[in-house]
């Protein structure tokens, strides 16, 4: 009975935490539409400045991003990605007020990659999770300090840690804003309240891959399971976008990208029926719609997203994985060492800013070790296998060999 009551009021006390926490980002993303409600730019008087005007546009995005990435939030934690988009538009209304006064625009500095409530970053790092790929990373200047010295950051916060959450219903059918810029100001209005929750982030794993980073929105989400339609909205319609779909089991399971297609062409598999993979790392062309719609044909849980384009790995000194992949390489036409550990057809792609296959770079069969040179322009690599792979910047030139 005492251990009851016991439980019972830290339950109570860890509630009001939790309350007081949200309260503070609420009034954190009712503060930021005051100050834009406040502001006096006027898009009309500054139709000849478009780089201005997509500044102050981003600015109000962002706050109508982070009422509705608000709403469902359990803790401070859930609400991270909030104050992420809360720091996106507060540096966007910067530029404006820099630009208006005839300054350069701040250079911006990310929130602690840890953990967003550890505030602005102070440096960049190089830093590997477990069995993962060393990548740099922006921290703020106390993890910076700990990780120097061999420590663990303060707080693992959105990466590790976080229970597998229930199924939830998908994401809204709710169209992005519209453009500023056509002569009216738009006031911020008061956060909603009737908005169906987002999904909670999915077990966090070393893998950039393995599950959406805290920064993708509750309409380029969506986890559930067995055999269903589904779509998520482009965060813009004019750009391409990285679709991620993860299986629970790939036995009876198959994948079909139902869009964007131009009536002439099947749906396209981009998990087949018999494949002994789970993951698909898919670059989707943009055809000029909001949803990308797919059809989920399996009898387990799945999760799919659509990977924000700046949490894509960059390949800094090896980097290697299971299937389709996508990577940001440093350029420099430095060599590239490939190595493809078992598996059928392999090959490697330039991918185009539009997501369209560029040059092809290598190409292979089985198990076997060639050598590329990577392109002069940084950029995106495209691995398309079924099998394992690595690549690193070995600086050394191999002689390609192949087995059946």
């Amino acid at each position: 009975m005492t251990d009851g009551i016991v439980g019972a009021i830290t339950g109570l006390f860890r509630g009001r935490r939790r309350a007081d926490e949200l309260a503070q980002v609420d009034a954190e993303i009712t503060a930021f539409g005051e100050a834009l409600a406040g502001h006096s730019f006027e898009p009309g008087d500054h139709r000849d400045d478009p780089g201005l005007l997509a500044d102050y546009q981003q600015a109000l995005d962002a706050y109508e991003q982070a009422k509705k990435d608000f709403v469902g939030d359990r803790n401070l934690r859930d609400a991270a990605d909030v104050l992420r988009t809360l720091d996106e538009g507060r540096h966007a209304l910067a530029c404006v007020d820099a630009v208006i006064e005839g300054r350069p625009r701040p250079k911006r500095r990310p929130l602690c990659f840890f953990d967003p409530r550890h505030g602005q970053s102070t440096e960049d790092v190089r830093w590997a999770p477990s069995e993962g790929a060393v990548r740099m990373i922006a921290v703020c200047a106390a993890d910076a300090v700990r990780l120097a010295e061999g420590m663990p950051p303060i707080e693992r916060g959105l990466r590790e840690q976080r229970p597998v959450p229930h199924a939830r219903p998908g994401p809204g059918q709710n169209n992005s804003p519209s453009a500023a810029g056509a002569g009216a100001k738009r006031r911020p209005e008061h956060r909603p309240t009737a908005e169906p929750p987002p999904p909670a982030s999915p077990l966090a794993s070393p893998d950039p891959y393995e599950t959406w980073p805290g920064n993708t929105g509750a309409r380029q989400r969506w986890e559930s399971r067995d055999s269903k339609g589904v779509q998520l909205i482009r965060s813009d319609p004019r750009k391409p976008s990285l679709l991620v779909v993860h299986l629970e089991r790939a036995a009876d399971s198959w994948v079909e990208l139902t869009s964007p297609r131009d009536g002439k062409r099947p749906p396209r598999l981009i998990l087949t029926h018999g494949s002994p993979l789970t993951r698909a790392i898919v670059p989707v062309e943009s055809d000029g719609q909001e949803a990308i719609r797919l059809q989920m044909n399996t009898r387990g849980k799945w999760r799919i997203w659509l990977h924000p384009p700046e949490e894509i790995p960059l390949l800094e000194d090896e980097l290697g994985s299971i299937g389709s992949y996508v990577l940001r390489h440093p350029g420099g036409q430095v060599p590239l060492r490939i190595t493809q550990h078992e598996g059928t057809a392999f090959s490697l792609h330039e991918l185009r800013s539009d997501f369209a296959l560029g040059t092809l770079l290598c190409q292979g069969n089985g198990s076997f070790t060639a050598s590329a040179i990577a392109p002069r322009k940084a950029g995106l690599l495209y691995v398309q296998s079924r099998g394992s792979w690595s690549i690193d910047l070995s600086g050394e030139a191999y002689k390609a060999r192949t087995t059946p």
